[in-house]
């Protein structure tokens, strides 16, 4: 009996992997399962254990979707990163916030995109919103907030796609990102060519990061922030570059091709021709 799966079919995560698997297993029917890609930063732990469960391509489980966990391993490999500490009571990292000094970012230690960002001026706009997102994360299985220091410079977004330990940049963007309506948003962003000054930093830093980060398979959408002492990695969320895919259009028509194409193509001819968008740089 054929299965035919559509687009939007989902199952809910069980109780334990092995249920998770079980009720995957159901839905694909005799169609064998590929390949496990993350969609959202909340699924990366599950995603890289479904992988390992599944015997195929995925990187080794560990909490890389957990901001301060990404901070400590750039740290430890002796790289620039970002003065940080997470908590789930504000007595905790209140210390940090008056060492510190502000502005300073506070943000959920483990969330997608934009949500909760906030630059905060003061010691009680920081309290505030540490509070508030104290209370809005109960229930999740990381509720912890971050507290982050103000990075100054130019942001920008490195998008990869690694397989086997191999990183290929697949576009650099500059990004306008800044506070809004009490929020911490992107306003527009555009694409960088690689064999510029800038965009090769920022190329080396990234894989470097990634390799602190024991990320070895699969689309890593990196935002890393220009300083006045080089780059400085904001996070590394381990999925495809997300705002709902408006900038696959732009991507193909700048370099032929688009993360999310090529992340599904990892095997594929598309990973002997392509490169780091010019071909000037060395892959």
């Amino acid at each position: 009996m054929n299965h035919q799966l559509t687009p939007g079919d989902q199952v809910e995560e069980q109780a334990t992997v092995a249920e998770t698997l079980e009720v995957l297993r159901q839905s694909a029917a005799c169609l064998p399962i590929a390949a496990v890609f993350c969609g959202l930063d909340t699924g990366v732990m599950l995603a890289d254990v479904l992988a390992q469960h599944l015997q195929l391509r995925g990187n080794r489980p560990m909490a890389r979707g957990d901001k301060q966990v990404q901070q400590d391993a750039v740290k430890a490999a002796n790289l620039r990163s970002t003065r940080s500490v997470k908590g789930t009571d504000w007595n905790s990292v209140k210390a940090f916030a008056e060492t510190e000094g502000f502005p300073i970012i506070i943000k959920p230690a483990e969330a997608a995109g934009s949500y909760g960002v906030k630059l905060c001026h003061n010691a009680c706009e920081a309290e505030t919103h540490f509070r508030q997102l104290s209370w809005q994360l109960q229930g999740r299985r990381n509720r912890e907030v971050l507290l982050q220091e103000y990075l100054k410079g130019a942001q920008y977004v490195v998008d990869h796609v690694s397989r086997d330990g191999v990183h290929k940049t697949t576009m650099v963007w500059d990004c306008d990102r800044g506070p809004l309506n009490g929020g911490y948003v992107c306003f527009q962003q555009q694409c960088v060519a690689a064999d510029t000054a800038v965009a090769r930093q920022l190329i080396a830093y990234t894989r470097a990061c990634l390799d602190a980060l024991s990320i070895t398979e699969g689309a890593t959408h990196a935002e890393v922030m220009m300083t006045e002492t080089g780059p400085c990695l904001v996070e590394v969320n381990v999925r495809c570059h997300g705002a709902r895919g408006v900038w696959m259009p732009v991507a193909r028509a700048f370099a032929g091709y688009t993360q999310a194409g090529s992340t599904g193509q990892g095997q594929g001819p598309w990973w002997g021709w392509v490169k780091i968008i010019s071909p000037n740089i060395k892959v």
